[in-house]
C-alpha cells in the first residue's frame, strides 16, 4: 500500500523506515512540528513544589521532552512522585527520562486516565498536567471534583505546515496515496482543511488508520468511510492495522 504518513519528526521517519521493512511505500509529509509553549519557564517551579503523594500527569511525549529540558536548563530533577502518561509513547518518553515508573492506562485517553485506581481518590493531592496548547479540558474539572487541586501548564505548542495553494494534496494525488496515517485528532483536523474543496471527496474515500476510539469517531463525523482503529499510536500498532486491511483485500 501507499500510506501517508503526517506526522512529526523523529517519529515520521521511524514509522516509514518499518512501513518499507513491512512492504509499503510510504509517502513521508510531516505536518506538523513543535516550539516551546507559553508556560514552559513556570514547568521547574510547579513540578518542584510536588511531593511523594502529589501527581505529574502528561498527554504527550513532546510534553515530556518539553518539560525536562526546563528543569535541566535550571539544574532541577523530577520530583518523587506518581507519574501518569496518556499512552505508550509517553510512558517510553517518561522512562527515557529516568522514570521508570509511570503509569500507562490501556485506553490511550483522558477517559482512561481518569479511570486509573491511582486516580480515584487524590484529595488534598497537588496535580499538575503537562500538555500542549488546544488540548482537551477533561482531566481537570475530574480531579478538582474528587479533591484535588489541578494546575494546567502548556509546555509547548503545535506548529502545524500550511498548503496554501494545494501542492500537498496535487503530490499526494500524484504519488498514488491509498491510505493515510493519523496520529492525533488535532493533525486529523489540519488535513482536513488542507484539502481543497475539489480534493475532498479524494480524500475523505482513503483508508485512514486512527490510533484510538475519539479519533475514529471524529473521523466519522468529517465523512471518512473506510476507518481502522489500531487502538495505539505506536510503530506497531499502526502497520499491523495496514497489513489488517492489506491481508483481507488480497481474500
Amino acid at each position: 500500500m501507499i500510506p501517508l504518513v503526517v506526522r512529526p519528526e523523529p517519529q515520521n521517519h521511524s514509522l516509514c523506515d518499518a512501513l518499507r521493512r513491512a512492504g509499503h511505500q510510504p509517502v513521508a509529509t510531516p505536518l506538523l512540528t513543535f516550539a516551546p509553549g507559553g508556560e514552559l519557564t513556570r514547568a521547574p517551579a510547579l513540578l518542584s513544589q510536588l511531593g511523594s503523594r502529589d501527581y505529574v500527569i502528561a498527554v504527550s511525549a513532546q510534553a515530556v521532552k518539553f518539560a525536562d529540558n526546563a528543569l535541566k536548563s535550571q539544574g532541577l530533577s523530577w520530583p518523587d512522585s506518581t507519574y501518569v502518561a496518556v499512552g505508550e509513547a509517553t510512558g517510553k518518553a517518561f522512562a527515557a527520562v529516568g522514570i521508570t515508573n509511570a503509569l500507562v492506562p490501556d485506553d490511550p485517553r483522558s477517559e482512561g486516565m481518569i479511570a486509573l485506581p491511582a486516580l480515584q481518590h487524590p484529595a488534598g493531592c497537588q496535580a499538575i498536567i503537562l500538555r500542549g496548547d488546544g488540548g482537551r479540558h477533561m482531566m481537570a474539572p475530574t480531579l478538582i471534583q474528587r479533591g484535588a487541586q489541578v494546575n494546567y501548564c502548556e509546555v509547548y505548542r503545535r506548529c502545524y505546515r500550511e498548503d496554501h495553494n494545494g501542492e500537498l494534496v496535487k503530490q499526494w494525488r500524484h504519488q498514488g496515496v491509498d491510505s493515510i496515517i493519523i496520529t492525533s485528532g488535532g493533525l486529523l483536523q489540519h488535513l482536513f482543511q488542507l484539502a481543497a474543496n475539489s480534493a475532498k471527496d479524494w480524500l475523505l474515500s482513503r483508508l485512514l488508520i486512527v490510533p484510538s476510539i475519539r479519533v475514529a469517531e471524529q473521523a466519522e463525523t468529517l465523512g471518512f468511510t473506510h476507518i481502522i482503529n489500531a487502538k495505539g499510536a505506536s510503530n506497531t500498532a499502526l502497520i499491523s492495522a495496514l497489513d489488517e486491511r492489506k491481508r483481507n483485500d488480497r481474500q
